[in-house]
């Protein structure tokens, strides 16, 4: 007495695709419709917050004829509204009156500590960050390779020094006398 479910195969893991190219569209079609459902979730979180979502249409400038500028960006519209809260924000400064200075230092300790009202604050203060890193970045990659420079230069000179010859073909010894003191007072 044979059951159905005997003759079912057995399990052989994920099948493995026959057709890149149909693999690669669906997984390109995935990333689309996802990046989609995370603007539209974006959009819908903004007019949650009050910002009105036509004010983050896209918005190309007639006027300018580069390309880069053509090009309209997410990070590009937050841009734009990051400066208008900056401009919002200065105006709101200007008209207090200034404090003294011990409570202008505890004023901006406590904007540090307030988390940002709303995405795209959060959106530039991460821009910020990751330039002010990328900016350090770069900065370490200069001084690594100004270091690595003047030890070329350096090594050059020295070797250069070490290898001068009197007339007769003999070494100088003023240059190998100096760099074996330099060594010993490197070493103690």
């Amino acid at each position: 007495m044979r059951q159905t479910h005997d003759r079912r195969k057995p399990f052989r893991g994920k099948q493995r695709h026959k057709n890149f190219r149909e693999f690669k569209n669906q997984e390109i079609k995935r990333s689309l419709v996802h990046r989609a459902r995370l603007r539209k979730n974006y959009f819908k979180l903004l007019v949650k917050e009050g910002v009105d979502a036509q004010e983050l249409s896209p918005k190309k400038e007639a006027a300018s004829g580069s390309e880069e500028e053509e090009e309209v960006d997410e990070n590009d519209e937050e841009a734009g509204e990051g400066e208008e809260v900056e401009r919002v924000l200065s105006a709101v400064r200007r008209a207090d009156p200034l404090p003294d200075q011990k409570t202008a230092g505890k004023l901006a300790k406590q904007e540090q500590r307030k988390k940002p009202v709303n995405l795209q604050e959060r959106a530039r203060l991460a821009r910020e960050r990751q330039e002010e890193r990328r900016r350090q970045e770069l900065e370490k990659v200069r001084e690594k390779r100004a270091l690595i420079e003047q030890s070329r230069r350096d090594r050059e000179k020295k070797k250069s020094s070490l290898s001068q010859r009197t007339k007769r073909g003999q070494p100088v010894m003023g240059p190998r006398i100096n760099d074996l003191l330099d060594k010993i007072r490197k070493s103690s």
